[in-house]
């Protein structure tokens, strides 16, 4: 260990960041990423070879502050792949405190916001204590390969490019001062907007976009990535470009080579791999013939599932509020035979891991299943009472999940209820609670029925009517 350098920026790395990443959720879908999987297997033995002190990461969905950048300052950071149906893949790590009290007193002597996210901080916020998934992707490839260190984790933050790019600078210092031997991650998936199938809607600018960043990349072209159209990024519909400049600061001044390793769109988003080091850095040695980084043609490429019509109403009610433009039609959406006319449902939206809003019916209220979902999208996205309403700088972060209920039937006690499979509805006066079922650490009746009353407000004394139904997911 003596002859290596200490206190300096061993690689960085542009990481995708999809889920189905990881085998225990992508199951049947992982083969469609198969040159992305092999890319970061590729990533994660290089990084091992390097035998880095502390592994950084810069995440578009983890602690996002309005006006600067949060970094973790818990002194263990873990997460899982719960909220997938994988709870049994998790990581856990020690922070790297140290560095970063280094990296806020740096931030501090240039008066940069730089902000420790602590628990205090996660109780104000209301944000989950555990890492987004994000992180945890690219850390699942580099623990698959061995590696074992501490960790520095953080959110990117929406500020002007050159103050992003600065960023870099104020990390690389704090490397340096600390005599750390580092690897930073930029995590980040490039345009969801590739096909019109993509989640985002289709957009020409997806693919320009993602061919813009790839060539500057491969050109290892750090000023040409810094000066961006801002139009062409917001037409895209990314989520990596900031983590990307972020870590980009860290080689300021620098001559960099980069290794593209891989890039691909599967599903409508593009998921590029690609290694960056100082030009006089020893050549980062590939352990198996490297995977060839190419745009993929959106008429060549693989494409992505559709989404389910119920999922895509939702978005284009919430997307065209946002935009003021007219909501959607319910007698112009053509829905599978196989759903019923009428229903009730809950619209839920999400922003990374987090619940941005949720409202639904128990019956119908609406004369069909498509003005239903139109109504709920609506409420979840602007009147749910514990949230601010929607903005059209969201959009591109949120994803959608509509539940279709049967008609509840009423049971005798807790034993006729399965949490899994059944949500239930307890019922005293006029008084009603509801909970959906299959929720993460919800796994007994007794549970559910508890949770179910304290949101109706009825006292556990009390008697109540138990009803059970189903729910049809569609994500």
């Amino acid at each position: 260990m003596e002859n290596k350098a200490q206190g300096q920026v061993l690689m960085g790395a542009l990481s995708p960041h999809p889920p189905l990443l990881i085998p225990e959720v992508g199951r049947g879908e992982l083969a469609q990423v198969e040159c992305t999987r092999r890319a970061m297997e590729s990533m994660g033995q290089v990084v091992r070879g390097l035998a880095p002190d502390v592994i950084v990461v810069i995440s578009p969905h983890g602690p996002i502050l309005p006006d600067g950048i949060g970094i973790w300052a818990t002194d263990t950071l873990s997460g899982d792949f719960g909220q997938f149906g994988a709870r049994s893949v998790a990581l856990t790590y020690k922070n790297d405190n140290e560095l970063l009290d280094r990296v806020i007193m740096e931030g501090q002597s240039l008066d940069y916001t730089l902000r420790k996210v602590d628990e205090a901080v996660v109780r104000t916020y209301r944000w989950p204590l555990q890492l987004d998934y994000a992180t945890l992707v690219p850390l699942y490839y580099l623990d698959k390969a061995g590696v074992k260190t501490p960790l520095l984790a953080m959110g990117m933050g929406f500020l002007p490019v050159q103050e992003l790019y600065q960023f870099g600078i104020i990390l690389r210092k704090a490397i340096e001062e600390t005599r750390r031997r580092a690897v930073v991650i930029a995590s980040g998936d490039l345009s969801h907007r590739l096909t019109k199938d993509a989640p985002a809607g289709y957009s020409e600018s997806g693919q320009i976009f993602d061919q813009t960043i790839w060539q500057l990349l491969t050109d290892g072209d750090i000023q040409g990535m810094l000066s961006i159209d801002p139009k062409l990024i917001h037409a895209a519909g990314e989520c990596g470009y900031r983590s990307l400049v972020m870590m980009l600061g860290c080689f300021q001044g620098e001559a960099i080579r980069t290794t593209p390793l891989s890039y691909e769109g599967p599903f409508g988003v593009g998921y590029g791999v690609c290694l960056l080091e100082r030009e006089d850095s020893p050549e980062a040695t590939l352990p198996d013939e490297k995977v060839a980084g190419k745009v993929l043609d959106k008429t060549h490429g693989r494409r992505g599932t559709r989404q389910h019509p119920l999922v895509q109403l939702a978005q284009n009610t919430v997307e065209a509020l946002a935009k003021g433009e007219p909501l959607p039609s319910g007698t112009d959406v053509d829905l599978p035979r196989e759903l019923p006319q009428r229903a009730g449902v809950f619209v839920t939206l999400k922003k990374g891991e987090e619940l941005r809003g949720c409202i639904g019916t128990i019956a119908p209220t609406h004369s069909s299943l498509a003005e239903e979902v139109i109504a709920n999208a609506r409420q979840a996205a602007f009147s749910d009472p514990r949230f601010s309403p929607v903005t059209t700088e969201e959009l591109m972060e949120l994803s959608y999940s509509v539940d279709v209920l049967s008609d509840p039937e009423p049971v005798g006690g807790v034993e006729d209820l399965e949490p899994k499979r059944f949500g239930v509805i307890v019922e005293a006066g006029n008084r009603r609670g509801l909970l959906l079922p299959d929720l993460a650490d919800i796994d007994s009746a007794e549970a559910q029925v508890a949770i179910a009353r304290r949101k109706a407000g009825i006292k556990p004394e009390e008697r109540v009517r138990l009803y059970r139904f189903e729910v049809k997911r569609y994500r």
